[in-house]
């Protein structure tokens, strides 16, 4: 039955979140709704796996077999409902039906968080709030199929494979790909898979396989040494002759000539301010840059032109015509589909979110031809670092070491990456048993922080003098803080603002280093 023509009653509406490696056949005679919260898996049903996560949308029609295949190392979060749907007969009675299609694979839908949380919420309580709720999913399946929706997620189904086919190709490329396996996948014949991808594409798959090959093997051939042929082997050709002439005929130059031109860019963009810091430390000023006030103090961008504060404007990005652009990953920052664009506009080199900042340096290096300005960057860095650990490690022992921001009242420690690893990796000083396994950071109140054992902390506060002056009051006058041991012992050091400081890159580490070891030294030189 065509949806617009049902009457549609929700039985169940919950929020689910997975045991890792779960892999539990479901099976309903209702029709269900999967909308993804947060998270990713693969589901399996009609006997093909896709990818499901973050606003995608599932609909399986009843009696169909699907599983979620959930992996130990992913978390998952997401909601189901089932429902049942009736038409009405010739006699004026409702007879439960049945759709016509379902969406699978699934399909994406950035709207579809918008309701979910307040149906699931309110099919919990009350007699009222069920009824609520029944009312919000009957809106949540009008946004879903009405034909002039906002979204094109209301697109036929067959237009959401087409899109679940091209999200599986960037995420498959590098592996062997036949146009019979992709049709396959689908459920469709290979001749009607092909005029649909053709059709919503604008070129055959085999075609986009190759367009997104030569786009990642470029990216790869700027940002590592690897060999011409391992390049090929990466991105899925199993001949680096082949390869070569494929890259030439859609880039216009040779793998060799493309990496020769563009290491040697001047008219780079930086896509994040990490990257200008790594470029700034390789004596390299950008051509077009993020800009924000706030973090820019720590060095001049005087000309540079501005893509934006903390997410790049494409618009801008595009009229600065940049020779090279520095790029993060697709699953980085809040708007991480900008990522996919930027090939478009100018050669990328993306550096991955993983890995030390030294790697990302040394990345960079490599994309711009400057490798041996970050080798003897990096060694006078470990120089001074081993020189101010053997100064600081003989006067402070065991000791334990910490640094935190004060924010809103509570303290945020810093753990294992960013400015803790100066301290715990760099200077290899001791720390709290509370940050042996926190990356990043952690948020903890006034009593908590007094549970720690920390000798010396770190502390950064925001504000100006004045207002940084009524923070240490506010916090004298509090017993936890006066307990600290660092507090009892004298031994907090006041390190004002922490924005030139806690940006994960080169720049800001050497800075950090050297700050933190001179607050440090001072300090118990006057003891």
């Amino acid at each position: 039955m065509n949806p617009s023509e049902g009457l549609y009653k929700l039985i169940d509406a919950r929020c689910v979140n997975p045991a890792g490696s779960e892999s539990e056949i479901h099976k309903s005679d209702r029709h269900t709704l999967l909308i993804g919260i947060k998270g990713s898996c693969e589901v399996e049903a009609k006997g093909y796996c896709s990818e499901f996560g973050s606003c995608d949308v599932l609909l399986l029609l009843p009696d169909t077999p699907w599983r979620l295949l959930v992996n130990e190392k992913h978390s998952l979060e997401y909601c189901c409902f089932t429902f049942d749907v009736y038409t009405m007969d010739g006699q004026h009675t409702l007879q439960r039906g049945e759709l016509e299609a379902d969406i699978f694979p699934p399909a994406h839908w950035s709207e579809a968080l918008a309701k979910t949380d307040l149906i699931c919420s309110c099919w919990q309580g009350s007699s009222w709030e069920r009824m609520e709720s029944s009312i919000r999913f009957q809106e949540l399946l009008l946004q879903l199929w009405r034909p002039d929706s906002s979204e094109a997620k209301h697109r036929t189904p067959s237009t959401a494979i087409i899109d679940q086919s091209k999200a599986y190709i960037e995420s498959h490329f590098g592996q062997p790909m036949t146009r019979e396996q992709l049709a396959e996948r689908t459920g469709m014949s290979v001749a009607h898979y092909s005029r649909l991808f053709k059709k919503q594409v604008g070129r055959s798959p085999m075609e986009y396989l190759n367009s997104v090959r030569i786009r990642h093997a470029g990216d790869l051939l700027l940002r590592s040494e690897m060999t011409l042929r391992d390049t090929a082997h990466r991105v899925g050709y199993q001949d680096e002759f082949y390869f070569s002439r494929k890259f030439k005929s859609a880039i216009g130059i040779s793998p060799s000539v493309y990496v020769k031109k563009h290491r040697m860019s001047t008219r780079i963009a930086s896509m994040a301010h990490p990257y200008t810091s790594h470029l700034l430390a390789l004596g390299l000023t950008p051509y077009a840059a993020l800009i924000n006030n706030s973090r820019g103090s720590a060095y001049s961008l005087n000309n540079v032109i501005s893509l934006g504060h903390d997410q790049p404007d494409l618009g801008r990005l595009a009229n600065a015509r940049p020779e090279l652009i520095i790029s993060f990953e697709h699953s980085d920052y809040a708007e991480p589909d900008k990522a996919g664009l930027f090939p478009h506009i100018a050669p990328t080199c993306t550096v991955p979110f993983e890995g030390d900042w030294r790697e990302h340096l040394r990345i960079i290096a490599r994309a711009v031809n400057r490798l041996e300005i970050a080798r003897q960057w990096l060694e006078a860095y470990e120089e001074l670092a081993e020189s101010l650990r053997l100064s600081i490690r003989e006067k402070l022992k065991d000791e334990k070491v910490a640094v935190a921001q004060y924010e809103n009242g509570c303290f945020r420690l810093f753990g294992n990456r960013n400015l803790g690893t100066v301290l715990y990796k760099d200077l290899q000083l001791e720390r709290p048993r509370q940050l042996l396994n926190v990356e990043h950071s952690i948020l903890l109140t006034p009593d908590q922080l007094s549970e720690c054992s920390i000798d010396h902390l770190i502390l950064f506060t925001s504000g100006n003098s004045a207002q940084r002056d009524l923070i240490h009051r506010s916090l004298a006058s509090q017993e936890a803080w006066r307990e600290l041991n660092a507090v009892r012992k004298g031994n907090v050091y006041e390190a004002a603002d922490s924005s030139l400081y806690s940006c994960y890159t080169s720049l800001a580490h050497d800075l950090f280093l050297r700050r933190s070891s001179e607050l440090l030294l001072s300090h118990m030189s006057r003891r």
